[in-house]
This record gives structure tokens, C-alpha cells and sequence, in this order.
């Protein structure tokens, strides 16, 4: 898979991994999790300078698709922070650790998402929620996304997972939807220029 796959692009799964991986803990809510919460606060490399269709303009672009399909997740702000007083539990321990929230602060600088999560509890239909992903989806396409992979169905667990990759610009969107016990939906769109600064290393650390 990653032979086939420019370094943007592998930022840009990995950025969708990052996000999907804070839900499944539980630390995403209702998606206002920041994807760079426990990591330090000065990221190592320099944001990209503003474009005209940068971070502001895509998270617009998911707000308006998942509103008009009627999901409530929501777009996390355009600049990641910390907490003021995180819990001394929950910080790194290791290197490998260390390096890889140092990554996700990074990754943060360049990413964008939409996400929603609902428990085994919740009165949310999966099939009406699946009807609205793809809703939210083709409404992206007419704000100018073009698809850029097939969207692809995969069984999970007693579910299934609809997938789907889109390009903007020079920006890389990855969305997925999980239906099943849990309910879960993900968009994350990459500044590509961003992505492509990151090495392969660096990338394994947020696949792993």
C-alpha cells in the first residue's frame, strides 16, 4: 500500500488516523477533541504560510457538507491547544512516545477534521447515519472535492466501514464511516505541501 502512495498522501491517511484513533479512546466526544492536546506546545517546524484556499476554507467546506446532511459532529478549531494543567498520567513516557505527540502536534499544524462519534446507546439509526455520510460526501463534491480513490466498503467486526479519499487543490481528504456497535465518522483533509515535509519515519509513528 504506502509503494503506491506519495508522502502527502500517506500524511494525509496518517492525519485520518490520528483523528479516528482519539475517538476510539473516547477522548473525541462529540469531535471537539484536538488532535494535538497532549503534545508539546511549540511544534518543530514553521506552519505553512496562508493560501487562498487554506485551513479556513476547508473547514467551511466541512461544516457546510456534514451540516446540510443533517450529521452533528463538529470541525476542530483552525489552531490546536493544550490543556492548561494536563493530568501528570497521561503524559509520555517513553521516546518513542515523546516523538510520536511531537509528530501529532505537527501533523495538527496541518490538518483539518470533522469527526462524530455515538456509543452503543445511541437512538441514531446506522443506516439513516450511513444515508447522511454519503449525503455529507456528495455534498463536499459540490463544493469542488473530486473524488481521488473509490469509495470502498469493508466489513468491521458485525458493521462495515465505508472509506473514501478526495482532493481539493493542494489539499488530500480522508473520510470514513463506521457502522455497527459503534457509530463513528471521520473527515480529515491534509495541506499537502504540509504533509509531504514529514519523513517516513515520522509517518510510521502515527500508523503504528
Amino acid at each position: 500500500m504506502r509503494t503506491t502512495m506519495t508522502r502527502p498522501e500517506r500524511a494525509a491517511r496518517a492525519a485520518a488516523a490520528v483523528v479516528g484513533a482519539i475517538l476510539v479512546a473516547g477522548c473525541g466526544g462529540g469531535g471537539s477533541a484536538q488532535p494535538g492536546a497532549a503534545a508539546p506546545a511549540v511544534p518543530s517546524s514553521p506552519a505553512p504560510a496562508p493560501t487562498a484556499f487554506g485551513k479556513e476554507a476547508v473547514r467551511a467546506d466541512l461544516a457546510a457538507a456534514t451540516e446540510a446532511a443533517g450529521l452533528p459532529g463538529k470541525t476542530t478549531p483552525l489552531t490546536p491547544t493544550r490543556p492548561a494543567s494536563p493530568d501528570p498520567a497521561d503524559l509520555p513516557t517513553t521516546d518513542r512516545e515523546r516523538a510520536r505527540d511531537e509528530v501529532v502536534a505537527r501533523m495538527a499544524e496541518c490538518s483539518v477534521g470533522w469527526s462524530l462519534s455515538n456509543g452503543p446507546d445511541s437512538a441514531q439509526d446506522p443506516a439513516e447515519a450511513r444515508k447522511q455520510f454519503h449525503a455529507a460526501l456528495a455534498g463536499l463534491v459540490e463544493r469542488g472535492w473530486k473524488e481521488f480513490r473509490p469509495v470502498e466498503e469493508v466489513p468491521v467486526g458485525k458493521g462495515s466501514m465505508v472509506m473514501a479519499q478526495y482532493k481539493k487543490q493542494e489539499w488530500t481528504l480522508h473520510a470514513r464511516h463506521v457502522a455497527g456497535v459503534l457509530d463513528m465518522a471521520t473527515m480529515t483533509a491534509t495541506e499537502d505541501a504540509c504533509g509531504a515535509r514529514f519523513t517516513d519515519a515520522e509517518l510510521d509513528l502515527l500508523e503504528d
